[in-house]
């Protein structure tokens, strides 16, 4: 009789508790998965964090918290870690009732790109272990990995020349908001500043005169199609990294930088554009935008972006074009827009096995070693 006391009273005791446990295992429960980081430099360290709070009596023996990580990270614990296309997490905790765990999961950043950790999957089981109950948190964090920036592109005497370009071009525009002054017309001054109340007044033409702008506009223009099927990918990061390090060293000069890529953001799924800035801070947003870049429209996207500089025929804009590929149809529309009084200058990344035949006085090579890749 006993025995059969005590069969019902384990029979109660495990229906009960799995009931309590499938009614109740997920309330007060709140995981988040998050990025201690919002964006990093390739080679810099930081960690993902881990936090379970079990707001309620109940406790939770086992509890799995699943999600995706981007592969490229280096993660210092490695156990709990399957790798295929993503670096799968499954770490186990045991929570007690009104309790809250923190974990911490260092890494380090190795490849640019946009990484979003979306949520994650939660299983938990009854006390006995014998009954699983899954959740899937909807719990979004991201994190950028920027460019590469490098320390010595020796291109010095190449930014000279671009610098003095900007300086020497925007010393011959004048600015409509800065009056010097009145004086005699000549014929060096545009018939448009003619005072005529000063004319009717003195009997003799006079002009107002205005001081130079001090406006100094580089726009990069990144054109990501190589026209080569060797390591391609890679010719696009080097091609990404000399943007983003070219965008930062003019910021640095105090110029107003903008730029624009035939790149397919990985968020809009379309090509981008970051406006003029001419803060350091400006250089995170144009950071942010090349690190969303995966993939790439083709030349035709990029030929696109430069019917539309044309179009807009920005005498005050000096444009760094950035670009693998330099046949004659890109040419063409670089040497229109020079003729017009268009600053155009053309860095040309090239692996070293190719080398480079310098076909406009504008263009530069960098060299690319094929085989550090």
């Amino acid at each position: 009789m006993k025995l059969v006391v005590a069969i019902l009273i384990a029979i109660f005791i495990y229906v009960f508790q799995k009931n309590l446990y499938g009614r109740f295992w997920d309330k007060g429960l709140d995981v988040n998965v998050d990025f201690y980081d919002t964006y990093l430099n390739p080679g810099e360290s930081s960690y993902i964090t881990e936090v379970i709070n079990n707001a309620k009596f109940l406790p939770l023996s086992v509890l799995h918290v699943k999600f995706a990580a981007p592969i490229s990270f280096m993660f210092e614990d490695k156990d709990n870690a399957t790798l295929s296309d993503s670096y799968y997490r499954n770490d186990v905790f045991s929570v007690m009732s009104n309790s809250r765990i923190t974990r911490r999961l260092y890494f380090t950043a190795q490849k640019r790109g946009y990484y979003v950790i979306d949520g994650a999957n939660v299983i938990s089981r009854d006390f006995f272990l014998t009954k699983s109950f899954a959740k899937n948190i909807s719990h979004k964090s991201d994190i950028y990995i920027f460019p590469e920036k490098y320390d010595n592109i020796n291109l010095e005497s190449v930014f000279s020349m671009i610098i003095g370009d900007v300086e020497s071009k925007n010393s011959l525009i004048e600015d409509p908001y800065t009056f010097r002054g009145i004086r005699d017309y000549d014929s060096s001054y545009n018939m448009r500043h003619i005072n005529w109340k000063a004319t009717a007044r003195t009997s003799s033409l006079m002009v107002n005169v205005y001081n130079h702008t001090s406006l100094q506009n580089i726009k990069v223009l990144l054109n990501l199609d190589t026209n080569n099927m060797i390591k391609a990918d890679y010719m696009d990061e080097i091609s990404i990294n000399l943007a983003s390090t070219v965008c930062k060293l003019f910021l640095m000069k105090n110029l107003n930088v903008s730029i624009a890529s035939n790149g397919t953001d990985i968020v809009s799924k379309t090509r981008g554009e970051i406006k003029l800035g001419s803060s350091l801070k400006h250089l995170l947003s144009i950071d942010k935008y090349l690190s969303r870049i995966e993939g790439q429209l083709g030349i035709e996207g990029f030929m696109e972006i430069l019917d539309d500089e044309i179009k807009r025929d920005e005498r005050n804009m000096t444009y760094i074009v950035i670009s693998p590929y330099y046949k004659e149809d890109l040419l063409e529309k670089l040497d229109y827009m020079q003729k017009r009084g268009v600053g155009v200058f053309m860095l040309v990344p090239y692996y070293n096995i190719h080398g480079f035949n310098r076909l406009r006085s504008y263009m530069h090579g960098w060299e690319v070693n094929i085989y550090e890749t």
